[in-house]
């Protein structure tokens, strides 16, 4: 299984140590829908299913893949959805996973007991098959799949190395074993 990685750690990646994602934040504030790119300036493109309540996670998340050149949709981003939640907010998220080229499902506590990841999560399995999800284990300390345990059939993201840094130090490992390093599984068609 894999070791969980943890909030602090998500959160130690970025704080303070690049000028680009410090950047990338003043983006996400600035909501990134409001800054118009074509996706030909993107290497590939990410939906991010989680828990509102891991919006934080979520900012650090996409200042991440926004360093490896990865357009990233993430529902409260977009002005086109309302609050509270409607049948068009369904339809919407439905496409948005179709659309985008990849699905990460940020794996936290409160993601898995979502009933709209579980929801986003089968959307995903649909379009996007076992080559095109991940699912991102992020724990508070450790943590495990216990009553979850359909989640093991997905691949993950894990780290190759027990160190802090993001770039090259990360994989995505599928349910029979094989590993890809992560920048490279963003990029695979």
């Amino acid at each position: 299984m894999a070791d969980f990685i943890t909030k602090n750690q998500l959160r130690s990646f970025i704080d303070g140590k690049d000028e680009f994602l410090n950047k990338s934040f003043a983006i996400v504030e600035a909501r990134l829908s409001k800054i118009i790119k074509t996706r030909n300036e993107f290497e590939s493109s990410v939906f991010i299913s989680h828990s509102h309540k891991n919006s934080d996670l979520v900012e650090y998340l996409v200042a991440l893949l926004r360093k490896l050149k990865v357009d990233v949709y993430v529902d409260w981003m977009d002005d086109e959805l309302s609050y509270p939640p409607t049948s068009k907010t369904a339809l919407k998220i439905k496409n948005m996973i179709d659309a985008n080229k990849k699905f990460i499902l940020l794996a936290t506590n409160e993601g898995i007991e979502s009933k709209w990841c579980n929801w986003e999560l089968g959307i995903g399995d649909v379009h996007k098959f076992i080559d095109n999800i991940a699912l991102m284990p992020i724990a508070d300390n450790s943590g495990n799949w216990i009553g979850n345990e359909y989640l093991a059939l997905y691949p993950y993201i894990d780290k190759k190395y027990k160190s802090l840094d993001w770039d090259k130090e990360y994989q995505v490992i599928y349910p029979g074993g094989q590993k890809f390093d992560f920048e490279e599984w963003l990029k695979r068609k």
